[in-house]
Parts: C-alpha cells; structure tokens; sequence
C-alpha cells in the first residue's frame, strides 16, 4: 500500500505583513517552525469587551484554514524598504559604507552599554570624561564581531576541490580607529537613539570624481577623440600621440593671438584611456566595429542574472510550436460548451498551436504552462495565475511519477513588449499583485533567454519524437508535408508534455545548477519558502466579475448559495439589489461581493461541504444533477397541477402599519431576522459541538454530607411517573 504523502502547509504570511482575522488585526513578529508568531491589535469584540493587545502563536494550518473559510484578510504587505527622502536604500551601500557604520556602531554599542550599567550618563561632559574607555570598549566589541563575521565567512571545501586551491576567504573591511573623542562618541550615540543604524552611515559616497584637469580639456580631447575612433581600430598609443598633437597645436594658436589665451594642460596615456572609456560601451562598439557586430556581441555581458531564491525572477513568454496539432474533439473537452470548443479551435483540422510557459530562473523548473487559442486577449493571466496554483492534481491525473509541486507568488517577471503583455489589464493584474515588470525590447530574445532555452529544449527532446514537424524554412522541410503526417491530437500533446515537463525535464541533471531543477527547488523551498497569496486575493486578481441580485438567502452562483452576516445587513441596509460579485474557479466556498464603488467582502457558501471545493468538484456535483428521472419528473408535474386546480381563490390580506423606528430599535430587528440563520461561516465561529453526555459529576456537584437534600438533588426514582414529563 502506497504512503501517504502529508501536503505541506502553504506560507500565506511573511513577517511585518498586516491582517484580520475575524475582528482582530494583527502583524507577523516571525516565522517559526511552529507557526506565526503574531502581536494581536487591542479590539472590542461583538459584546463590546475591550481585550488588550497581545502576541500569541499561531500554526501554519490554522492560518491556511481561515483563508479557506474567507475570514484571513491582507491588509498591507511588506514591501522593499524605502529610505528617508535623501537618503541611500541598503542595497545601494557599498562594503566599505557598512564596515565604516559597523565600526561607529561599536562605539555606540559600547556607550550603551556603560550608560545601562550606570558608568556613563547621557551627557557630553561625561562622553569627553570617559572617552578613553569608550574607546576600548569599542574597539574590543569591533575585534570580536570581525572574529565572530570570519567564523560565519567559512565554507567547507568541497571534496572535489583539491588542497592546493583552498575556497577564498570572504572579502573584509578594516579601518584605523579614530582617536579617542568624546565629543563625536556623544553625536553619534544621540543620532544613533533617533534613526538607528541609518544614522551611523557617513556621507563619503559624496565626496571625490574631482580631476585636476578643467572641463574645456575634457571637451577637446572628447571632439578630438570622436573623430579618431573608427573602424579601423586604431591603437591607444596612437591616439594618445594624436591627442597630444592636437593639444600642442591648440596650444600654439592661442600663443599667437593678440590676446594670448590660457594653455590647456597636456595630459598623458592614463586620461586618454579614461577618456576613451567614457564612449557608451555601446557606441564605442558601434565605432570600432560596425553597428551590426556590436549589436550581435553585446547583447549579453558577464554572467547573467544570478537569483538566489525560488520566484525571485520568473521569466514568461509564449512559442508557436514546430508541429502540426490535430485539432480533434476528444473526451478531455466533452464539458465545455459549443462556443468554448470553437474558441480553442477543435474543429478537427490540423494546425500550430501557441504555448504560453513560465519558467523559474533560480531553478529551471517550469512552473507554468498552457497552450493559448488564437485570439486569447489574457494570456499573461491565465499562465500567471497557474504559477500561483498547485499543479499536483494535474500531474497525479497524468499519471507521473513525481510531483508537479512548484507554485508561489514571484517576485519579478520578465516579458516581452508584445501587445498581450502590455495591456492595461496586464499591467493592474501585476501592479495588484505587487509584481516587478521588467519589459524586455521586441526582437531580443537573449533577455530572457531562459525560457527560450526552454522552449528550444520542448521542441529539440520532445517534439521531434512525434510526426508532423513544419521545419524552421523551406530548405529544411524540402518535400515533406506535415499536414499529412500529423499523428498527435491537442489531448495527447498536453498529456505528453505534462509527462515530459515533470518526470523527464525536472528530473534531469542541469550542468549551471549542478543538480537537477526538481531538487534545485527542493533545496531553495527548505532556505526560503516561496510566498502564497489569499483565496481572497486570487479571486480578486483572477477571479471573473458579474453581477448578481441579493435576495435574504444570500447570492447564488454556479447553483451555490453564499451567505454571511455582513451580506444579510447589507441585504437589510440597502435599497439596490445588485451587486457585484468576484469569482475564482479555485475555491468555489466563496466570493467577493460589494455594493457599487464599495469595499469587497467575502462571504462564504452558506452549505459548508463547499468550502475549499473547486470548481472540478463542483462541476462533478452538477453533472450527477443531470441524471434526472423522466418517469419521476412527469408524476411531480401531475401533483402540481392537481393541487393547483384543487386549490381556492381565498388569499388573507394584511394591513402593512408605518410606524417611526429609532436605530436601536432596526438593530434589533435585523438581528432577529438573522438569529437562526444556518451558515458555514457561523458554524466555524461556533467552533465542534460537544458531546452532553461525554462529563462527569465533580467531587463540587455532590450535595454536603449531613445536610438536608434540595428539591433539585431528587432523583428521577422519587418523584412520581405522573410528573416526570412536567
């Protein structure tokens, strides 16, 4: 019997991000293995008590079962630090800027440190007393975090690398300690207490890029220069000599003048070549080379990009695939409409199709793919979307022997200017989503050459194997003819590239990665674990909009019921009945609903077997539905309409009284209207039910010896049959 394989709880919360759960706010401290470490926002519950504010732990699962339920709200996530107005984000510091901070952070620390204990007091005078043992203090407390950064710099050398070429030593910062001054320790210790660690950096990064030699020069030898590079490629030592002649030629002329003019200053090989280096890389290939060589040699330089987590930068574009597809209707589309079968194309003909994918650039896992009809005017959200969706179920319905786990929310995605990526919808489903966009420029496909790398791997490994090529060019098909020799239908393309893409291309061994792209991701899940968004969020982002109109049982969607206490207020508060409602096909247990330009709500399905349902479980629900009985539906016909020949014209009438009400009196009204309604979400507040029978009587319940017995401490034996009903 095959065991049983636990699905890891999914991280919906990162620590800073703020949420609701329920009627409480909350902020995540830290992540532990455990679960959230959260600091709960004072509140004032339904009954009005006001419950301070709090920490507390809550497990991974817990978190992931609210999302199911629609009560799990983000209300701000955490985005990359923004620094001060004029000041330098972190990223932007240099090694050099953090060690120079580290080293008056010693001496801060150390300040700190004798003011806790009661040597220093926070004044200058006593800073400029004590400054010498400041300055020890400092310096010992730098020594040792250099000692402690050095230990922590250390990397095991890996077996295969021999002795002779030890692993390099981590690159370190030192700087001469200034001398003792208690005037600087005490402004550093003062800025240090009002804006932390930010305070600490120095403004050195300003300070230098000064020649010796004046502008007019630079300007000179730039125009003598610009005339001088060519093709022809002209050596350095010969174009320092020209520089220099045109200088002392210039020079000679202002001699002569009847006023004479300032000389420039003659300068030597090293300003010529900085000189020269200062032509855009770009143009200066353009000079010496010719604009087509420079175009086809610098379109990528260095080692690439270098992600160091999964979804940092996600990569998508789309591929007309090099076969030919008989577009046949099989029984992998027998759910979809007439108008859905023409879209995609199944009209039985054979023909490319168009494959949209996405690809992870830290471990070459494909974490996303579809194949898009023509005229799909939202390809970028139907692919993004299934980046985000767990893909299990597709490869366990395929029948792979691995799972196709990888999904999260990316970081950065990198996409083409074509017209299906620079929509406005695009653009909001990115900007919602809080996506970088890093548009590559039409016809370069080297910008994201991972994915094209991808798609020459799917035609190169897997779509040869199958007849019906098209060739890249007429020379190289010759006399072949791929309409008649066509052999794969749509159904078994996408089956095959399920197989392939988990089972054959994420279990091979990548030489950039040293491993293979499915333990790649394993290796960078276990370091960092990708991001999730909400049920909520997905249905907003992805989810289709329509309107609906709001009866007392709620709102009805695809045959389910949804209904909340918010919805049965709003149903009691408003005189409009339509509202707009966000749903998603992942989670089907609920849906977004506002009024007009309001706020989103989500509110559940009523009947909780849907929560967490998608919608594949519902569409196997409605097709039993189908399943009618003729014979059963005709005599419930007859019934009726016997009753309705057999039924009076008598109708009661009652008289409607207006009568003034006060708020408080409509808040109570309200609430009894809504006291016994049934609903999944209050059945989760509600909590298990719990057995009456499961207690026991404490030693507190038993009555005092000695002493006379109550009426209530009878027992059911003592009192007459004839009153035991009463």
């Amino acid at each position: 019997m095959a065991a049983v394989v636990e699905k890891q709880a999914r991280v919906f919360l990162e620590v800073g991000c703020e949420f609701t759960l329920r009627h409480r706010s909350g902020t995540v401290i830290e992540l532990r293995p455990e679960g959230y470490l959260i600091r709960w926002e004072e509140y004032v519950d339904p009954d009005g008590v006001c419950h301070e504010s709090t920490r507390g732990r809550m497990s991974y699962k817990d978190i992931a079962i609210e999302n199911d339920y629609g009560t799990l709200r983000i209300l701000k996530r955490p985005q990359a630090s923004t620094p001060r107005p004029g000041g330098v984000s972190r990223v932007q510091r240099t090694g050099r800027e953090v060690a120079r901070m580290q080293l008056k952070k010693a001496y801060v620390q150390a300040a700190d440190a004798l003011i806790k204990s009661g040597v220093l007091r926070n004044v200058r005078d006593h800073f400029v007393e004590l400054e010498d043992r400041i300055a020890m203090e400092g310096e010992v407390r730098h020594r040792r975090s250099l000692k402690v950064a050095e230990r922590c710099g250390r990397r095991e050398r890996p077996r295969s690398m021999s002795i002779e070429k030890p692993a390099p030593e981590p690159k370190r910062y030192e700087f001469q300690y200034p001398a003792a001054n208690g005037r600087t320790f005490f402004q550093w210790y003062r800025a240090w207490l009002k804006q932390g660690d930010e305070e600490l950096y120095d403004n050195y990064r300003k300070c230098g890029g000064a020649s010796r030699y004046s502008e007019e020069l630079r300007q000179f030898t730039g125009h003598v220069l610009a005339g001088l590079i060519d093709q022809e490629r002209p050596h350095l030592g010969s174009l320092v000599e020209s520089v220099q002649a045109a200088i002392h030629d210039e020079n000679k002329r202002r001699e002569q003048l009847p006023v004479p003019q300032g000389k420039l200053e003659m300068p030597g090989h090293g300003y010529v070549r900085n000189r020269i280096r200062d032509v855009a890389p770009f143009d200066h290939a353009i000079r010496t080379r010719g604009a087509e060589v420079a175009y086809r040699d610098l379109h990528a330089l260095g080692k690439g990009v270098t992600p160091s987590r999964a979804l940092e930068r996600v990569e998508i574009d789309e591929y007309t695939v090099d076969l030919m597809v008989l577009m046949k209707d099989t029984p992998l589309f027998e759910e979809l409409s007439k108008s859905e079968k023409l879209f995609i194309g199944l009209d039985g003909k054979p023909r490319r199709v168009t494959l949209s994918a996405a690809i992870d650039v830290h471990t070459r896992c494909l974490v996303a793919f579809q194949i898009v009809p023509e005229g799909h005017t939202n390809t970028l959200r139907s692919t993004l979307e299934l980046v985000y969706l767990d893909k299990t179920p597709i490869s366990d319905a395929t029948g792979c022997t691995y799972r196709w786990e990888q999904c999260g929310a990316p970081e950065e995605v990198v996409l083409d200017r074509g017209t299906k990526y620079t929509s406005n919808e695009a653009y909001e489903i990115l900007a919602a989503l809080g996506i970088t966009n890093l548009g590559a420029p039409a016809g370069k496909p080297w910008i994201k050459g991972y994915i094209e790398r991808v798609f020459r791997t799917i035609h190169s490994d897997l779509l040869t194997r199958f007849s019906g090529r098209t060739f890249s060019d007429v020379v190289a098909k010759g006399e072949n003819d791929p309409e008649r020799r066509v052999s794969v239908t749509l159904e078994n393309l996408l089956f095959w590239l399920v197989r392939w893409v988990v089972d054959a291309y994420h279990t091979r061994h990548h030489s950039a990665l040293g491993m293979t792209p499915a333990e790649a991701w394993k290796r960078a899940v276990a370091e960092s674990a990708p991001r999730s968004i909400t049920n909520s969020e997905m249905r907003l982002a992805f989810g289709q909009r329509d309107t609906r109109k709001l009866s007392p049982s709620g709102v009805r969607m695809m045959n389910i019921d949804y209904q909340s206490d918010a919805l049965t207020r709003l149903f009691h508060g408003q005189h409009a009945r339509d509202v707009e409602v966000a749903w998603w096909h992942g989670d089907v247990g609920a849906i977004e609903v506002r009024i007009g330009n309001g706020e989103w709500m989500t509110v559940p399905a009523a009947d909780e077997r849907w929560i967490g349902k998608t919608e594949a479980d519902l569409l196997a629900w409605l097709a039993l539905r189908k399943n009618d009985d003729r014979e059963a539906r005709d005599a419930r016909l007859e019934t009726i309409a016997a009753i309705n020949q057999a039924s009076g014209q008598l109708k009661a009438h009652r008289m409607l009284v207006a009568k003034q009400r006060t708020s408080e009196e409509l808040t109570r009204t309200e609430a009894k209207y809504a006291l016994h309604m049934d609903t999944a979400e209050r059945r989760h507040a509600f909590g298990g039910f719990e057995d009456i029978l499961a207690g026991t009587i404490g030693a507190e319940d038993a009555p005092d010896i000695g002493s006379e017995p109550d009426e209530s401490d009878k027992s059911a034996a003592d009192i007459p049959p004839d009153q035991l009903m009463e």
